[in-house]
């Protein structure tokens, strides 16, 4: 088995990956068929190209489009469920994904109907397959401020479904500290938080995410390169970042893969973790990352196996999950150091 096989096959942990932004293209492109289709899009081939992106307010603008044809709970339920069953097929064995109920609620699919289709499509496909999903609410800055408290007393009452809270959308229009209040309360309530900062913001918006937020986790991080101090508070207290290296150079964060700070960021000792963000709008799985990593950024298949070690530690699942999950790790990685003489390069 040669290196890319080998990365294939390794059972994957993922953090940062949205649902609305993993749907299958398959399963996009039948329902733009169902609702009238779009004239731009004819096949397959029409839809990929939709997701070339320019800049970043051109994604958030695509990502809008897409959303606009998923119009019944039957449409969200079977976008989770193939979503979910297609990241097993890629062996990830793990996953705290993102989902955002508010992007698709209207006067005919009320929140609480998008929000138990999306639960029904992820434990159908647990249930099919070897993967175990942590689902993760994503309040979405763009709504403002003023209404983030109605969303969490709205996902509340899925507490049992619901591992967290996440912050995504635009940072420099809708600054973390806006929403210092309703993230503390979220913790009080038991939620796990997360924050996307240092993407399309600097290193002030991590730092916010960090102070006002009290975020347990970073989504990107990767403009943390701007502030020396940072860098070393995030390496001390080993914070850990949701890297997600193809999404930034698709939405121009970096405008060549030389920029990347990835490489920088592992050497230096932070505890970073590598996920695909939103794989088919990106055009690029986690196991198409860890080869980017492996040819482009010379990562090493030890520590390729690092940064799934990462991820298991830096996710919000229990320490008997942790336990079963390293264990299938580890298992994994003895048989191919024995089938490969006793090392791995």
């Amino acid at each position: 088995m040669d290196a890319l096989q080998i990365i294939r096959s390794m059972p994957k942990v993922e953090l940062h990956l949205h649902l609305e932004g993993a749907f299958t293209l398959e399963s996009l492109y039948r329902l733009i068929r169902k609702y009238g289709g779009d004239p731009d899009v004819q096949d397959i081939d029409d839809l990929r190209r939709k997701f070339v992106f320019t800049d970043f307010r051109h994604f958030i603008e695509i990502w809008c489009w897409k959303n606009k044809f998923y119009r019944e709970p039957a449409d969200i339920e079977d976008m989770a469920y193939s979503t979910v069953f297609s990241m097993s097929q890629k062996n990830i064995i793990y996953s705290e994904v993102f989902f955002s109920p508010w992007d698709f609620v209207n006067p005919e699919m009320p929140f609480q109907a998008v929000t138990e289709a999306v639960i029904a499509g992820v434990r159908r496909a647990e249930s099919e397959c070897p993967i175990g999903i942590g689902l993760i609410a994503d309040l979405v800055r763009d709504r403002g401020h003023q209404t983030v408290n109605k969303r969490l007393d709205e996902i509340t009452p899925y507490r049992n479904e619901v591992i967290g809270v996440g912050l995504g959308g635009s940072e420099k229009e809708f600054p973390a500290e806006w929403f210092t209040a309703v993230f503390k309360e979220a913790k009080r309530r038991g939620f796990h938080v997360v924050a996307h900062a240092g993407e399309a913001g600097g290193a002030d918006s991590i730092w916010s995410a960090l102070k006002n937020l009290n975020a347990e986790r970073i989504g990107h991080g990767v403009r943390a390169t701007e502030d020396p101090a940072l860098i070393e508070y995030l390496k001390s207290k080993q914070i850990p970042l949701e890297v997600c290296v193809n999404s930034n150079l698709k939405t121009k964060i970096f405008p060549f893969p030389a920029d990347h700070p990835v490489r920088r960021f592992f050497d230096d000792g932070l505890l970073i973790t590598i996920n695909s963000d939103d794989p088919t709008m990106f055009g690029m799985d986690l196991n198409d990352e860890f080869i980017l990593l492996f040819n482009e950024y010379k990562f090493t298949l030890p520590e390729i196996r690092q940064l799934t070690v990462n991820a298991i530690k830096a996710s919000f699942a229990d320490d008997l999950y942790k336990a079963q999950l390293t264990h299938a790790h580890e298992e994994f990685w003895k048989q191919i150091t024995l089938s490969n003489g006793g090392f791995l390069k």
